[in-house]
């Protein structure tokens, strides 16, 4: 019986299906094969989630392997169940990418024990590869080279303890490529990746967990990360809060046998961030929250108070500047209630329009003076300022003057000297992401300030900075890396 074909763009041929359309809708022999499985609330969210790429930090013992082996086996089933063109050979093609050969290994035995026994055409335990009836293979890799992580298309990946592999940026790039081939995924819409980890310091896996954080305002729309703790497995949080001998609970006694960090960071899964945090007390010291539960026309009334010029105040202007990849900053600053009253991003306008923009701001807000950063632009922007009779003060960041300004901004942070509102906007969500890891970092008796993955903005921090750049420093000088102590703003 003849019947016709469908053209396959992406092959340029025909394909050679061997049944008619409407045998291949009807079931041929189903048989139906259970895997036992009843997972905890917060692995249900997991497998719930229709996010391309999934990543969990998780604590000790909350069940993410096995979670996402199992996870991995679904989504391979799916795409087998699929009518999918004989040119792709397999079928369906599965990696489980470990950071060594031990880890590797102990993936396959899980493999193996989650899938029917009577389903598995081939298990191979020297290639670690299992092959199934139903035309999935499985293989599982060690991310030892990752420039063996490549020259196949993938349908899935499941990359476990992610965070100990050594090259993990170099693994992750090679394995998106394999996930990008043409046909493979879901209905042929490229690859999904899940992956895992308890968290090591600030590394790549850190990285990667940002691009699908809630808190993200940059959050990539195809990313969603997840934490599990170690208190979230519904079998330990029976005997978290039992009470010892000692009076304590056992939750108690745990945290205080362990050192603080490898606590937080085994057992609740926290980032602890490398070098020592800048801005520890941000969030308690600066943020003014504003209640969600407000009606919006009370909200919006907060909001308009707070950011009014008033008669008589004293301000300032302080611009970061950018043309291209950095945000161009503004902040305006009001001396006598220490408010940040007024933000903006300028990024995406001519530079000269951007200048146009900051004297417009500065004489809104009582002619307030300007200060921004000459470093980075390639250019002078003094003498644009002047041409437009604008008060502003350029400040250079080269060699320990960018420490300065930091330290200085430190000190008015945990002073209390500046408050801003916390108001849920886009800008302001940003603002808070990039204070949240901002660190000191000593390497070979040099000091250097980055955010912890070397790859987020500080442009809000640079603005903040600017602010205080030529605030007068008193009292006594405080000991570690030279900074002060105590700060005067520059009105008193």
């Amino acid at each position: 019986m003849q019947f016709s074909q469908d053209w396959d763009k992406v092959q340029g041929k025909y394909s050679s299906f061997s049944l008619c359309e409407k045998c291949r809708s009807t079931p041929q022999n189903v048989k139906n094969y259970i895997i036992e499985y009843e997972p905890y609330p917060y692995q249900r969210v997991f497998h719930q989630c229709d996010a391309r790429f999934r990543l969990v930090s998780g604590g000790i013992r909350t069940g993410k392997d096995y979670a996402m082996t199992f996870e991995i086996v679904k989504y391979s089933f799916d795409c087998a169940n699929e009518d999918r063109p004989d040119t792709l050979i397999p079928k369906v093609r599965a990696w489980i990418v470990a950071p060594t050969e031990d880890i590797a290994n102990e993936n396959l035995i899980q493999l193996r024990r989650i899938i029917p026994r009577e389903l598995i055409a081939d298990y191979n335990k020297t290639t670690k590869t299992l092959i199934t009836k139903n035309g999935c293979m499985f293989e599982v890799k060690s991310a030892y080279d990752p420039e063996s992580l490549v020259a196949r298309g993938l349908d899935i990946v499941l990359i476990t303890e992610a965070a100990r592999i050594k090259d993990l940026e170099d693994v992750w790039s090679n394995l998106e490529g394999r996930l990008n081939s043409p046909g493979r995924g879901k209905n042929g819409k490229h690859g999904a990746a899940i992956i895992n980890s308890s968290p090591l310091g600030a590394n790549f896996f850190y990285t990667m967990f940002k691009w699908g954080d809630d808190a993200n305002p940059d959050k990539d729309p195809q990313w969603q990360s997840f934490t599990w703790q170690h208190w979230d497995n519904p079998d330990i949080a029976k005997i978290a809060d039992e009470i010892q001998s000692n009076g304590k609970t056992y939750r108690e006694n745990l945290e205080i046998r362990m050192s603080h960090d490898r606590y937080r960071q085994d057992y609740l899964a926290e980032f602890i961030v490398g070098g020592s945090l800048v801005f520890p007390d941000f969030e308690t010291k600066c943020l003014v929250k504003l209640d969600k539960s407000l009606p919006k026309e009370e909200r919006d009334t907060i909001i308009t108070e707070w950011r009014r010029p008033k008669l008589n105040y004293n301000y300032v202007v302080a611009w970061d500047p950018a043309l291209v990849n950095d945000g161009s900053i503004v902040w305006v600053y009001e001396k006598n209630t220490q408010r940040v009253v007024y933000i903006d991003d300028l990024i995406g306008r001519d530079i000269e329009i951007q200048i146009d923009e900051v004297i417009r701001i500065s004489k809104l807000y009582n002619l307030a003076p300007i200060k921004f950063g000459r470093t980075g632009l390639g250019m002078t922007l003094d003498g644009l300022f002047a041409n437009r009779g604008a008060s502003a003060t350029g400040y250079d960041e080269q060699g320990k003057n960018k420490a300065n300004y930091v330290e200085n901004f430190a000190v008015a942070i945990r002073g209390g000297m500046v408050n801003i509102l916390d108001d849920g906007e886009k800008i302001t969500e940003q603002l808070k992401f990039e204070f949240k890891d901002y660190i000191r970092e000593v390497d070979g008796g040099k000091t250097s300030y980055h955010n912890a993955t070397r790859d987020g903005h500080d442009d809000h921090i640079s603005a903040g900075y600017f602010v205080f750049a030529d605030t007068e420093t008193v009292k006594k000088s405080y000991g570690f890396f030279g900074c002060i102590a105590e700060i005067q703003s520059d009105d008193e």
